[in-house]
């Protein structure tokens, strides 16, 4: 990540947390690009330290979050739990399990709230805890209804507490991190978690293909190593987070977020802008949302694929060519408005859903391949839009409530994809058998659409100066190191 001095408000000297506490930086124009190499030496001493924990975490982290990613825990419970159960029950399972981390984010207002005032450190490494246990339950669930319930209630449970760690993240994301480097900061830590999880599919993948209670071993392998990266968090320290706090608590007399989930509506109604991107995104992520939801069912009931050739389509190739894709979508994204980001990058989804319409249609297993591959260096862009998108939005007092909204209407998202998804594909294999994939001309329509009102989006700023940012820009540093 590029490195940079300490902006002219951060007084941050060598000695430690309690000093180095300072409000956030302005939301200003973004620093020129710097090559990123020995990334800690250039940044403040509290953000490399943070840097340096978090870069760690991200490498331990996963080992837990594999197990219940959306992409791989469909395609084992697809796969293992067949003939064991109904199989219109097991596909709307599957299907649900797929979208599990797009519906646990409804819970995402319930944790601005929580952690509202709150040490964000703390909170945070609670739900942590909490991901962990749940994770374990899945790894004890045995193979027939009942575990079935277990695993798909054990999922929503961790994806639940994973949800508010993304939204509390953010926010500790703004307090550390400057604005001209942020994305490619935290495109490392995507980068290093998204390989990690790639090449844990793998080798869970290849294990069940060779023995399928290799599941049961591994499971309590992962929660231990997740308990490392927990350790690694508890360490992290948030600058200004005196003044965070003191900032957050202060917005309540000026109506702060609130467990009710319509508080929400507050700020699409306060803010006009974000309302309207936040409209983009939904039909775009509707579209990207739904057809993930049918890929385990598509894969298994068109093309017979096993553990192997599902996980490596879902998940592996996806999140392998991710690391490549985050450093050039994050040089882009820190030099741009989201708006302007968005309005090109989400047309690399929709080239990657015309891809799989074809594929399944005329049964081309090697045209998943090429999919999966697009679809990795779309979510390579996807993953930093979808963090760090709102922050251009939203004022430093209330990222986590812009955070909240964003991530609640992607709950939203989750429950219109599941529901539309399986009900569009089980209806038109009732008029046609075969037919079910279909349904992924509809995903291609709502993602088109979208990305078209992000490009008017776009235009519309472009015209207005909207692109232009009020703040100076920070100073460039006196060395520039490496990412």
């Amino acid at each position: 990540m590029s490195s940079i001095a300490p902006p002219p408000s951060d007084p941050t000297p060598a000695g430690g947390a309690e000093q180095g506490e300072t409000t956030s930086e302005p939301r200003g124009i973004p620093t020129p690009k710097r090559p990123l190499a020995s990334v800690g030496r250039g940044l403040p001493f509290l953000a490399r330290a943070n840097y340096r924990l978090e870069l760690t975490a991200a490498f331990f982290m996963p080992f837990v979050l594999s197990i219940f990613e959306g992409s791989v825990i469909s395609v084992l419970v697809r796969i293992a739990y067949e003939g064991a159960v109904d199989q219109l029950l097991l596909n709307k399972v599957s299907a649900l399990l797929a979208v599990v981390p797009a519906v646990a984010n409804l819970s995402s207002f319930v944790w601005v709230r929580l952690s509202h005032g709150k040490e964000k450190i703390r909170v945070l490494t609670r739900l942590q805890l909490a991901m962990i246990a749940c994770v374990m339950l899945i790894g004890l669930a045995p193979v027939n209804t009942t575990g079935l319930v277990l695993t798909v209630i054990a999922c929503i449970a961790a994806r639940t507490c994973w949800a508010g760690v993304t939204t509390i993240r953010s926010t500790i994301w703004k307090q550390n991190y400057p604005d001209g480097a942020r994305a490619q900061i935290t495109g490392r830590f995507a980068m290093v978690t998204t390989l990690m999880v790639a090449l844990l599919a793998l080798g869970l993948g290849s294990l069940m293909k060779w023995d399928d209670r290799a599941f049961r071993v591994l499971v309590p392998v992962g929660c231990v190593m997740g308990l490392v990266a927990v350790l690694f968090w508890k360490r992290v320290r948030v600058r200004g987070r005196r003044s965070l706090v003191e900032g957050e608590l202060s917005t309540d007399a000026r109506g702060g977020p609130s467990l009710n989930p319509w508080a929400m509506v507050r700020v699409l109604r306060e803010d006009g802008r974000y309302a309207a991107f936040m409209t983009c995104q939904f039909l775009l992520g509707v579209g990207n949302i739904t057809a993930m939801s049918l890929l385990a069912i598509i894969l298994r009931e068109t093309f017979d694929a096993g553990y192997l050739n599902s996980l490596m389509i879902s998940t592996v190739i996806t999140l392998a060519v991710m690391p490549l894709a985050i450093p050039l979508w994050a040089r882009f994204l820190d030099g741009t408005h989201i708006v302007r980001f968005r309005s090109i990058h989400s047309w690399v989804f929709v080239l990657a859903l015309g891809l799989f319409l074809v594929a399944a249609r005329l049964e081309l297993l090697w045209l998943m391949y090429v999919f999966a591959l697009l679809k990795g260096i779309a979510f390579g862009g996807g993953v930093l839009a979808w963090t760090l998108g709102h922050l251009d939005f939203a004022p430093p007092e209330k990222a986590s409530q812009y955070m909240g909204v964003h991530v609640t209407l992607t709950g939203v998202r989750g429950v219109v994809a599941w529901l539309g998804g399986v009900w569009s594909y089980e209806a038109l294999n009732r008029l046609q058998e075969g037919s079910g994939s279909w349904a992924i001309a509809g995903c291609l329509l709502l993602s088109s659409a979208g990305a078209l009102g992000f490009v008017l989006m776009s235009r519309h700023y472009a015209k207005r100066g909207l692109f232009e940012r009020p703040n100076p820009p920070e100073p460039a540093p006196p060395t520039q190191v490496d990412r």
